[in-house]
């Protein structure tokens, strides 16, 4: 797998997809706008002060745009199951019901995946919460105490494998179209064996340092006063992009010969 070809690629994609079509890219500040509002109603000097009289902050505010930029983020996230399906040239946004409907579908799909760590970390936490008095009167519990542990290192152990796989299996549902294929243990694990673990982590390393390296970046633009916070927003939406197209080139690893889908340059 040559890792420097797929961001070159990756880079290449996005900036044809957004840089290259302004008003897809418009659509994409859009619709994550209100995710980046919310960051601006905290206010950094009270934060930093000793005590925060939290019945100050505008929670209606808050959660009104926190509602606001969920329902929208389906749409984005629908884009990039376009991105996923290896669509060449980068797709626009169009034929809207059938692109919320996809950017449902995946957040089904994950919910999916990281629900049996939740629920074993759900139960270690009430195993803690009942051992905690015990504790307290320095009476133990063992078997609550080992059905704690156990129930973490289950709970832990799950989620490293939920977090390894979400992502073949988030495009898995692309190209296949169906729910079941991206929540079907087996056919997830067949992919990444036919990619190769090794070769599959080592991308998965890359892009955690690329991923770095951008929020280094955005870091230092988001020191600009004023405006720092709308470049991170256009920039966000790049990576955005570029993450689905890296993922989506690991993915074609597992199968090579598969020809990129093309369709008509339509919608916005």
């Amino acid at each position: 797998m040559d890792y420097g070809e797929i961001i070159s690629d990756s880079i290449n994609y996005s900036r044809n997809a957004l840089v290259g079509n302004w008003r897809t890219w418009l659509v994409f500040i859009f619709c994550s706008l209100p995710f980046a509002l919310m960051g601006l109603l905290f206010d950094p000097e009270k934060i930093k002060a000793a005590t925060v009289d939290w019945s100050l902050f505008p929670w209606t505010q808050f959660f009104a745009l926190l509602l606001v930029g969920f329902l929208l983020s389906f749409f984005t996230t629908g884009y990039l199951v376009r991105v996923f399906r290896g669509i060449t040239p980068p797709p626009k946004f169009g034929d809207w019901a059938s692109l919320y409907i996809d950017g449902i579908k995946v957040m089904i799909v994950e919910i999916v995946w990281f629900f049996p760590s939740v629920v074993f970390l759900t139960c270690t936490i009430i195993l803690f919460s009942l051992l905690s008095p015990a504790l307290k009167g320095l009476g133990l519990d063992l078997p609550i105490l080992i059905a704690s542990l156990l129930f973490m290192v289950i709970a832990i152990a799950l989620m490293i494998v939920a977090i390894l796989c979400i992502f073949i299996a988030t495009v898995h549902y692309a190209r296949t179209g169906s729910i079941r294929e991206g929540i079907r243990y087996s056919a997830v694990f067949e992919t990444i064996r036919a990619i190769g673990w090794g070769s599959y982590i080592i991308a998965l390393i890359v892009l955690l340092i690329t991923a770095i390296i951008y929020f280094l970046v955005v870091s230092v633009f988001g020191l600009i006063p004023f405006i720092g916070w709308v470049i991170n927003l256009a920039l966000d939406s790049l990576f955005a992009v570029f993450l689905a197209r890296y993922l989506s080139r690991v993915y074609d690893h597992a199968a090579p010969s598969a020809p990129p889908v093309t369709v008509p340059a339509a919608g916005i």
